[in-house]
């Protein structure tokens, strides 16, 4: 038995690794016998006590056994013969650099300071260690429904409102209704379908008052503030449609909130929710209002859902408790209206300047009164929408098109320009290096 120590380890998990490679290698054979604690202390020049341990360490997990007496021997086992695949320390691919980002899965600003601040008068009350109730944490909850009150109109009772980590709750939702045809709408926000959903997935268009009024019984997915990536409000008439329509199919409703709070003006829009608390569930997300790494949202559930999801899932809590902590403090300081306010300040001016600076390109058309954390483009070109992207590629300009939302992929010459993203002094350059890449296919 030839070995060498190299001494990168300690001396007594060496000699195991390679004792051990020895075995895997069948260099050592079953039920040879390995040589004695003071002849391999005396090979390697090592104390007794290092091969001592080496070998009960062999003897733990199974590789030799021992005999009184006669010393230690090699255990008969399996010859593995695929090698482990090694680890390449390579760098780890980068992602794709762009000058400008005309999208909306980041936020440039947020309140850090006082967030920092709070952080450390949370931390030191020592709550943090403890975990939250299945249903999260009762103050979060209640500043939820304080601030939808006063917000949005909407009155929720406290015990409906569910913390939650996103969408992966509305995967546990789903499994306890027997419907079984999730409708989703098109061109939208297809995450849902990603899922582990047993359900039949369907998709459903809409016009210019929001999504259709299915045909059949099913849950319905939809975002009727502020539709993504059209823009589109869902209408008060097209509202009690769908109301109606839930009712007469005992189906349901998932309202999607999304850009709810960033409305340009102070109207509030009707809830879904509020017109009818038994068929909606509703759903609301910090991750575009705070920042993409705050993975808490909430959901008002229906009492029937609600008593189901009790049942289920009541002693199951996953959620961050130090986050709650922290982001229940920060709606009660009124930091975090005060944070809206002010980023909801700043997308305005980012709004208006990119409204503006279209204006000098007349084959670049915006649909000014759509939506609010993007604007709909209309690009009048001679480029189908994979040569669009090619161009924006090129260019080093990150921006969606209409149709990578759009189930089908239907050519659509629609730029969805975000600009949460991107900060105010760049969007000027970035506008007229997006109107140049695509001046030369401008249809004459």
């Amino acid at each position: 038995m030839k070995i060498t120590l190299e001494g990168k380890n300690k001396k007594y998990i060496e000699l195991y690794e390679k004792i051990v490679n020895l075995i895997n290698e069948n260099e050592l054979k079953p039920k040879e016998k390995l040589p004695s604690k003071r002849d391999l202390a005396i090979d390697l020049n090592v104390s007794i006590n290092t091969v001592m341990n080496a070998y009960m360490m062999l003897l733990d997990e199974g590789y030799i056994y021992s005999i009184e007496k006669k010393g230690y021997f090699v255990t008969k086992q399996p010859i593995v013969v695929k090698k482990p695949k090694e680890i390449s320390n390579t760098e780890l691919k980068k992602d794709e650099e762009y000058l400008y980002d005309f999208t909306t899965s980041k936020i440039e600003d947020f309140a850090t300071t006082k967030w920092l601040k709070l952080i450390k008068s949370v931390t030191e009350k020592k709550d943090y260690l403890n975990k939250t109730d299945y249903l999260g944490d009762i103050g979060l909850r209640f500043e939820i429904q304080q601030h939808l009150k006063l917000n949005r109109g909407i009155n929720a009772p406290l015990d409906n409102i569910l913390i939650c980590n996103g969408f992966e709750a509305i995967e546990k939702i789903l499994e306890l209704t027997d419907i079984e045809d999730l409708l989703l709408e098109n061109p939208g926000y297809h995450k849902l379908s990603k899922l582990n959903i047993n359900k039949k997935i369907s998709y459903q268009n809409i016009d210019d008052y929001g999504i259709l009024v299915p045909n059949k019984r099913c849950i319905l997915y939809t975002t009727p503030f502020c539709q993504f990536p059209t823009g589109i409000k869902m209408s008060i008439s097209r509202k009690k449609e769908l109301i109606n329509f839930v009712n007469k199919t005992d189906s349901l409703i998932i309202e999607d909130d999304f850009d709810a709070e960033f409305r340009i003006n102070g109207q509030r829009a009707v809830s879904l929710y509020t017109l009818d608390r038994e068929k909606v569930i509703f759903f609301s997300s910090f991750t575009t209002t705070m920042y993409p790494g705050l993975r808490l949202a909430y959901i008002i559930l229906p009492d029937k859902l609600l008593s189901l999801y009790k049942d289920k899932y009541n002693s199951y809590s996953s959620l961050p408790t130090l986050e709650q902590l922290l982001l229940k403090e920060f709606i009660k300081s009124g930091e975090y209206a005060s944070h809206i306010n002010k980023i909801k300040r700043l997308y305005l001016k980012k709004r208006q300047l990119i409204i503006e600076t279209l204006s000098n390109y007349n084959y670049l058309i915006p649909d000014e009164k759509k939506s609010y954390l993007s604007i709909p483009i209309k690009i009048n070109t001679m480029y189908n929408d994979s040569e669009i992207k090619e161009v924006l590629k090129n260019n080093k300009i990150k921006i969606s098109l209409l149709s990578d939302y759009d189930i089908n992929k239907k050519d659509s010459k629609i730029l969805i320009l975000g600009y949460t993203a991107i900060p105010l002094d760049k969007i000027k350059d970035g506008i007229n290096t997006l109107a140049k890449a695509l001046k030369t296919g401008e249809r004459t």
